[in-house]
């Protein structure tokens, strides 16, 4: 990959993307790279000065002399503690202007000491030619530059006469040294800023790009937990199948033979026992019968319009027991009409209701009570049943449709029943949510849309 390439690679992102870039570039240079970079720099500095102040001890030097070495090695140490310990670090690159006025002012006071000689402000210069590796600004580079020769002819004006100052001036620049010094300054400006600009292009794109391999992992792995989920449906749909066609054989023998005890029977005590007996089997057969239509890939008929009221009052019946003591109030709008498949909606309203009713004992609030609720837009159809009971911890609301998984003890209590009408949800194209308040309450909310023309297909489970 080209390193000088991120930039173009920038403009090729949408425009919202470019200016999240130009935000993180920002937050880059100002927090990380120029402070760091100003960092490397004092310290370079400062070991150089130590060095430098060694070399001075070993000859003779003049006390007043000295003690400017030390004034400037005592600024320099305290620019490098306020750049670490205080907000100077953010301000940069100001103390890159604070080192550069400490350093100029001592090298032409030597300059103008000496007598206009170059050794003086040698070291000057090498600082200015790190100046735009430092800032990676232009700009700044330019002003250390230019204030720079300003106090030069300024200094060389005080030292020497006035009709050799041009000439002393044209020496010191021409210098190949001092040259060097001011033409690398701008130019590593130049090259550093693009360099680096386009390495903080590449580390956004790579951030980027990582945001979105991580998004579409965990969007892979939704994926397989669903594909996971479909695959224990379908395995109990395939389960409950078998079983139920196994149930059907012998149930339909017990009811042809007390069919036939009926026909042939005289006594009038056996007829009503006979009679009672038939219905309970004709009701089971009817129960297996709606069992077996929920495991086929589609029902032989389509949904139908039917009084939502209707239905809630059916699956209450079918709970009469389990709700005694339980207040159940209905807010159902009069004549609200759902699009559906009645049996299998009905196994859905029971199941809830017996839910709430576990849920309610398990809690024993003061006054227990269920509420069913229902609205209506030109879209969808919400159906809300709300308990005071134990509630649901938030860790297992998430699991709450898997297959056998159940947050009762009870021994009886296999954990399919909201995995069953999660199922008939789908079926009907809608939804399911639960919520809840640990120890105040759950709400389950039932979606349907108003029309469906037919079964959702790509949810049910083949035969």
């Amino acid at each position: 990959m080209n390193l000088l390439s991120g930039i173009e690679q920038i403009k090729q992102l949408p425009v919202d993307r470019q200016r999240r870039f130009e935000r993180f570039s920002r937050t880059q240079y100002r927090y990380r790279v120029l402070p760091l970079f100003a960092d490397v720099y004092l310290i370079i500095a400062f070991i150089g000065t130590l060095l430098f102040l060694a070399g001075q001890l070993t000859h003779s030097v003049e006390p007043p002399v000295f003690a400017g070495y030390l004034l400037y090695t005592g600024v320099l140490t305290a620019l490098i503690l306020a750049h670490r310990f205080t907000r100077l670090r953010r301000a940069a690159p100001l103390v890159v202007y604070l080192v550069f006025i400490n350093m100029a002012t001592f090298s032409y006071l030597g300059y103008i000491g000496a007598g206009a000689a170059i050794a003086p402000v040698v070291g000057l210069f090498f600082f200015i030619s790190s100046v735009g590796i430092i800032t990676l600004s232009l700009k700044h580079t330019s002003i250390i530059l230019a204030a720079n020769l300003i106090l030069l002819v300024l200094a060389t004006a005080v030292t020497v006469p006035t009709d050799q100052v041009v000439t002393v001036l044209i020496g010191v620049i021409t210098n190949w040294l001092i040259l060097m010094c001011l033409v690398v300054s701008p130019l590593s400006a130049w090259f550093f800023s693009k360099f680096l600009r386009n390495l903080l292009a590449l580390q956004f794109l790579l951030r980027d790009r990582n945001r979105q391999l991580s998004r579409a992992l965990q969007t892979l792995e939704a994926t397989e937990d669903k594909l996971a989920q479909e695959q224990k449906h379908q395995a109990l749909s395939h389960m409950a199948k078998g079983l139920l066609h196994e149930i059907t054989n012998p149930l339909n023998c017990a009811i042809q033979a007390v069919d036939f005890s009926a026909a042939i029977n005289r006594n009038p005590d056996v007829a009503e026992a006979l009679d009672d007996a038939a219905s309970h089997q004709h009701r089971i057969a009817e129960i297996v019968s709606d069992l077996i239509e929920f495991s086929r890939p589609a029902p032989d008929h389509g949904p139908e319009a039917v009084n939502l009221d209707k239905l809630v009052q059916t699956a209450l019946r079918f709970c009469r027991h389990q709700l005694q003591g339980t207040a159940v109030t209905i807010q159902i709008p009069a004549g609200l009409s759902v699009a559906c498949f009645p049996s299998p909606l009905i196994q859905v309203f029971v199941n809830l209701l017996m839910n709430a009713s576990s849920a309610i004992r398990a809690a024993s609030p003061a006054r227990p009570q269920i509420r069913i609720t229902a609205a209506a837009t030109e879209a969808v159809t919400s159906i809300t049943v709300r308990d005071n009971g134990k509630g649901i911890d938030s860790s297992d609301l998430q699991r709450l449709t898997d297959p056998f998984f159940s947050t009762s003890e009870t021994p009886d209590n296999l954990g399919l029943g909201l995995s069953i009408c999660h199922t008939i949800m789908r079926h009907h194209r809608g939804a399911m949510k639960i919520a809840s308040e640990p120890g105040q309450w759950t709400e389950v909310i039932l979606e349907l849309p108003r029309h469906i023309d037919g079964p959702d297909k790509s949810t049910r489970p083949p035969n």
